[in-house]
């Protein structure tokens, strides 16, 4: 869910503004409807970081940092920003060693006062720590009533859009059927917390009905800030009794539509790596195949499909935008590679020769302890990249993450730089994603201590073309 930011607060590096801000900080934390004995917790956590970055950010020198506030319907966000001299903090342990540990110790209570901790290089803007809490207010969660099978009373399905309370119901309940839980958007079970992220444009909610009101199916188009305007096709569930009336060619033809009328810059679909019937819709819809998402889904997802393992996706891209264009600088011996993805797009793109380190490294490193992964996103590679990595890849075994994500930024002429430090922290090339306003992006994974098992997917055509060249650059 996109933050929003509610204030910036400038201070010199003087310990005398550390309790003003605090007070300003604990203010607009009560407004939030933050629970007060969690913020006080969170509160001890941010002063002490405050105080550490005040002291060693510019020392013997004065200079500026910057406090800053962000808020969404969930959660809210306190970082601390500054351009003095960087410092890498790490935020992991290992719980073996919290009893003997000075350090394990500090960084486990550190886990438990707060919902979300972490560093981003942001180069020439300096770096900033941040310290997340979720917000906990009383919210009205319809609890979904078990999977009951039901008679069809007809085939005949219809697509409208989710835009009532009643309508968010039979979308939860949909989502319920399938996956418990254990879905990865916990916002999508409460009632007003769906509403409210359809209203924002969160995400474009639609429900598959029959004449008789049954509910067939659900799926949605998820917008992100990494891909600005490509949504995702997303949150797709077919009750078991609507299968094999070709209900998701439906829905894929029904995205299509969409983002023609909408405008959209791309779309993006991605079929799980075992089920060629789906691969099959979104190839036919006109969808490239661009890249295998290995391991990627948590194997404790309350799936039918889900047989105790991780699951692998197949990321496809349609381009709906006819005069998009792109330029990136890929690593030279991936270029075969990215002509042939990116002649199947059918889109204008340009790869340029020049390769160089950035002057400084823009990072931004984020765990998902639901998917039990590591997402990070490189914007430009400098020569102190390698280094990075390796400690990100040391913090991500220590919090016990099952998967790390690389995407590095394809319109960046240090590209190559930050594939080849990534190569040396055992990284691999998974794929590209291209579309998205932000940029293209080469997507490397790790799975720390393990390979990726290749010979589990089932694919087809492209996919499985696409596979056999990620194998050859691996």
């Amino acid at each position: 869910m996109e933050m929003e930011k509610v204030v910036s607060l400038e201070i010199w590096n003087d310990r005398s503004y550390i309790n003003p801000v605090l007070s300003f900080l604990d203010t607009l934390a009560s407004q939030t409807g933050a629970d007060i004995f969690r913020y006080n917790r969170l509160r001890f956590i941010l002063c002490g970081i405050l105080r550490t970055r005040i002291e060693n950010s510019y020392p013997g020198d004065r200079g500026m940092l910057y406090v800053e506030f962000y808020r969404s319907q969930t959660e809210f966000e306190i970082s601390i920003r500054d351009k003095g001299v960087p410092g890498w903090q790490d935020f992991s342990y290992d719980l073996e060693q919290i009893a003997h540990d000075e350090t394990a110790l500090r960084n486990y209570i550190l886990d438990q006062c707060v919902d979300g901790i972490g560093i981003e290089k942001l180069g020439k803007e300096g770096q900033r720590i941040y310290v997340r809490q979720r917000i906990r207010k009383t919210i009205e969660f319809k609890e979904p009533e078990p999977y009951q099978p039901m008679e069809v009373l007809d085939e005949n399905i219809s697509i409208r859009p989710v835009e009532t309370e009643q309508d968010a119901i039979e979308a939860i309940r949909c989502i319920y059927s399938e996956y418990g839980y254990s879905y990865s958007y916990e916002n999508l079970y409460y009632v007003d917390s769906f509403l409210r992220a359809v209203k924002e444009r969160q995400f474009l909610s639609f429900l598959a009905v029959n004449d008789h009101g049954q509910t067939a199916g659900h799926f949605a188009l998820s917008f992100s800030e990494l891909f600005k305007d490509m949504p995702e096709i997303s949150s797709v569930v077919i009750r078991k009794e609507f299968r094999g009336l070709k209900l998701f060619s439906k829905f894929v033809d029904h995205c299509v539509k969409i983002a023609k009328e909408q405008c959209f810059r791309a779309l993006m679909g991605q079929p799980v790596a075992y089920h060629t019937a789906s691969q099959k819709v979104v190839i036919a819809a006109g969808f490239t195949a661009t890249s295998l998402l290995m391991s990627y889904i948590a194997s404790d997802l309350e799936s039918e499909y889900n047989k105790g393992e991780r699951l692998d996706l197949c990321a496809s891209v349609l381009i709906m935008d006819g005069d998009a264009t792109s330029a990136v600088y890929p690593p030279e011996e991936l270029i075969p590679f990215i002509r042939k993805v990116y002649d199947r797009l059918g889109w204008e793109y340009e790869i340029r020769e020049e390769r160089h380190p950035a002057q400084q490294t823009q990072i931004k490193i984020a765990d998902n302890s639901v998917l039990r992964m590591t997402r990070i996103i490189l914007d430009e590679a400098g020569e102190d990249l390698t280094q990075l990595l390796k400690d990100t890849v040391r913090d991500v075994i220590h919090k016990k993450n099952e998967m790390i994500e690389l995407m590095i930024s394809l319109s960046s002429p240090s590209c190559a730089y930050g594939y080849k430090a990534a190569r040396e922290c055992g990284f691999a090339v998974s794929g590209v994603i291209p579309g998205g306003g932000n940029g293209d992006y080469l997507l490397m994974q790790l799975l720390p201590g393990e390979k990726f098992d290749y010979g589990r997917l089932v694919l087809f055509g492209e996919f499985e073309e696409l596979r056999d060249d990620i194998i050859r650059w691996r």
